[in-house]
C-alpha cells in the first residue's frame, strides 16, 4: 500500500513540475555576435584614379542581409560599380559582400562612411548596423615641388576615314533621283512610239506627205475612238500624223522637237502663215495634255480637232512659194 502511495506522489509531482515549466516564460536567448570588415584597394592613389571598396559581413546560414542601393554621384565621387554577392563557406556561416568601385576627385585623406546594413538571423529579431569607415589617401598627379613635368607636343587632328566624309544621304538621294528620271524618260519615249505606216514594197515610190497624212486621218476617223472614251489613243495618233506630215512637208524639223520648238521653227519661215502655226500649236498642246496629263475631251472636240488637222493638211499641200 505504501508503494502505491509513493508512486502516486511521484506522478503528482511530475505533473505539477510540468505545469510550472509551461507557465513560466522561457528566457530570451542572447544574440549572436556578428563580424564585419571593410577593405580598401588601393589605399593610396592618384587624383581621378579608381578605388575599390569591399564591405563584408559573416552571418549564420539562413540569415538575410539587405544592403542599400548605389549612392548618387556628386562632384567628388563617380560610382562605376555597386554589386552584392553571397558566398558559401565551410561551417555554419556565409559571407555577404558588397563591392563598390568609383573615381574620386578629392585630395588628401578621404573618408567614405560605411553603408548601413540590415540583417536577420534565424531565431532573432532584425538588427540594423553600419560598416566601418573606409579611409585612403589621394595624391595629386603633378607634384607640388620641383620642375614642371615635360608636356608632349600637340598633334594634328587625325583625319576621318573617307567613308565618313562622303555625304551618303545626298548620294543615295541623287541615285534615286537619277533612277526615277531614267524611268520617266523611258516611259515617255515608250508612249511616243506609235505604229509606223506599213512599209512599201521595194522600189515602190513613196507617197506624197499630204496623201499619207490624209490616209492616216481617214483611218483615225473610221476607228471612232472618241465615242468609246479612248481619247488617249486618239490624241496620240493625231499628234503623230501631224508631226510626221510637218517633218516630211518642210523637211527641216527634227523628230525630237517639242511643240514649242516646232512652232517657233515654222514661225521663222516665210512661207507659213502665223494663223496656221497657231492652229498647229493648239492641236499639239491639246494632244500633249491628253497623252501626258490624261486630260480627256469629248467627241465633238475630237472631231473639231480632226477637221482642223484636215484644213492644215490641205493648206500646206499647195505648192510652196519661195521665201522672200
Amino acid at each position: 500500500m505504501s508503494g502505491r502511495i509513493r508512486a502516486l506522489a511521484v506522478t503528482l509531482a511530475l505533473i505539477v513540475a510540468s505545469t510550472i515549466a509551461v507557465a513560466v516564460p522561457a528566457r530570451t536567448q542572447p544574440r549572436l555576435p556578428v563580424r564585419v570588415e571593410t577593405l580598401v584597394a588601393p589605399d593610396t592613389l592618384r587624383l581621378g584614379g579608381p578605388v575599390t571598396l569591399t564591405w563584408r559581413v559573416w552571418l549564420p546560414k539562413g540569415s538575410v542581409a539587405t544592403f542599400p542601393p548605389r549612392p548618387a554621384d556628386d562632384s567628388l565621387y563617380h560610382w562605376t560599380d555597386w554589386t552584392t554577392t553571397t558566398r558559401d563557406l565551410k561551417g555554419e556561416y556565409r559571407e555577404h559582400r558588397l563591392t563598390g568601385r568609383f573615381q574620386t576627385f578629392a585630395l588628401g585623406t578621404v573618408e567614405v562612411p560605411g553603408p548601413p546594413l540590415r540583417f536577420t538571423i534565424p531565431g532573432e529579431e532584425a538588427r540594423d548596423g553600419r560598416f566601418p569607415v573606409a579611409c585612403f589617401v589621394v595624391v595629386p598627379v603633378v607634384p607640388d615641388g620641383g620642375e614642371d613635368p615635360p608636356l608632349r607636343d600637340l598633334h594634328g587632328l587625325v583625319p576621318p576615314p573617307w567613308w565618313a566624309t562622303w555625304p551618303w544621304l545626298w548620294i543615295a538621294a541623287g541615285v534615286v533621283a537619277a533612277a526615277l528620271l531614267a524611268f520617266a524618260i523611258w516611259r515617255w519615249r515608250k508612249r511616243r512610239r506609235v505604229a509606223l505606216p506599213a512599209a512599201t514594197a521595194p522600189g515602190a515610190p513613196l507617197e506624197a506627205p499630204e496623201t499619207e497624212a490624209r490616209r492616216r486621218l481617214a483611218a483615225l476617223r473610221a476607228r471612232g475612238l472618241p465615242e468609246t472614251g479612248r481619247t488617249y489613243e486618239h490624241g496620240t495618233e493625231l499628234a503623230d500624223l501631224l508631226r510626221r506630215y510637218v517633218e516630211r512637208r518642210f523637211g527641216s524639223p527634227q523628230p525630237g522637237y517639242t511643240t514649242g520648238e516646232l512652232a517657233r521653227h515654222l514661225a521663222s519661215r516665210g512661207d507659213v502663215r502665223p494663223e496656221d502655226v497657231a492652229t498647229l500649236r493648239g492641236l499639239l498642246v491639246a494632244c500633249d495634255l491628253t497623252k501626258f496629263a490624261r486630260r480627256p475631251y469629248d467627241a465633238p472636240r475630237a472631231h473639231e480637232a480632226e477637221a482642223a488637222a484636215a484644213r492644215l493638211i490641205d493648206a500646206w499641200a499647195a505648192p510652196r512659194q519661195e521665201a522672200a
